[in-house]
């Protein structure tokens, strides 16, 4: 009686060694997979980390850009008002002969136009202009100007000063005259 009951003691051990065998085998594949799963978030949380880094540094770039822009936006639009008020007619200033001797010197004459029409055509201009003029002092001037816009066809001066000294470029070299 006892090989049988022997012969299921060891049948049931051997079944029982089988089965904590196969146990102990889930439980390592488990734990692998549980390592593996655990070592795939922390990637996947410094992999957000870098991200989020990165995501607030392009922020802070953007916005800095945009400060950028607005900035020269702004620069942009008064660069434009100045050339609006620079370009008005009455800042503007004609050439009328670039003859220059050397003894002359630079003298603007403001000339105002006819109000009416003196002869078949109407003047070239309403208002004022100022002409740049080369001589070598205020009586030459106006006598360069008058030849062109005499009295005698509605043309008057107004104003006869000495031109200001060129302006220097942007590496101030004084300008060529």
């Amino acid at each position: 009686m006892t090989g049988p009951i022997m012969l299921v003691v060891m049948i049931v051990a051997v079944a029982f060694a089988m089965a904590l065998e196969q146990s102990m085998r889930r439980v390592r594949d488990t734990r692998r997979r549980v390592t593996q799963l655990v070592n795939k978030k922390q990637q996947q949380v410094e992999r957000l980390r870098v991200a989020g880094r990165e995501s607030l540094t392009l922020g802070r770039e953007v916005r800095n850009q945009q400060r950028t822009v607005d900035h020269l936006i702004e620069e942009i639009s008064q660069v434009e008002g100045e050339l609006l008020r620079l370009a008005h007619p009455a800042n503007r200033t004609f050439v009328l002969d670039e003859k220059r001797g050397p003894a002359d010197a630079g003298w603007h004459v403001t000339v105002e136009a006819p109000t009416v029409s003196v002869g078949r055509h109407g003047p070239p201009w309403e208002g004022q202009r100022r002409f740049r003029v080369w001589a070598p002092d205020e009586h030459a001037a106006r006598a360069k100007v008058e030849k062109r816009y005499g009295m005698d066809q509605g043309y008057s001066i107004i104003a006869v000063f000495p031109a200001p000294p060129p302006v220097a470029n942007r590496n101030g070299d004084p300008a060529m005259v």
